[in-house]
């Protein structure tokens, strides 16, 4: 903030608030671009099943130990965080199903 910041100016105030929304927009835009462009090919979206599957998003998070439940959750938040991501793009459900099934075809012997 510049010294000359005034808390009373209330139309300073709006615009840059306004200012601070246009470039959450714009920075949103460019992190869904590129996790369209991840997704968009093979190689992308082997990489994005890697990050969810290490992540532990289709494990239980729970291990007996609080310390590491609470770190278990912490990864599969952000892996839950991409998915939702990955579900708002265009055709995402598409892409993820088409992800889980080129994993599933990955997984099997001879795949």
């Amino acid at each position: 903030m510049s010294d000359d910041f005034n808390p009373t100016d209330l139309t300073a105030l709006e615009q840059q608030r306004d200012a601070q929304r246009e470039q959450s927009k714009f920075e949103l835009s460019i992190e869904l671009d590129d996790l369209r462009w991840l997704m968009s090919g093979k190689r992308g979206r082997r990489f994005m099943w890697r990050v969810l599957s290490d992540a532990g998003i289709y494990r239980q998070s729970f291990e007996g130990n609080t310390n590491w439940s609470i770190f278990n959750e912490g990864k599969r938040s952000i892996a839950l965080r991409l998915v939702a991501q990955i579900h708002s793009i265009d055709n995402g459900a598409d892409l993820y199903a088409q992800m889980a099934t080129e994993a599933k075809v990955k997984d099997k012997p001879n795949g």
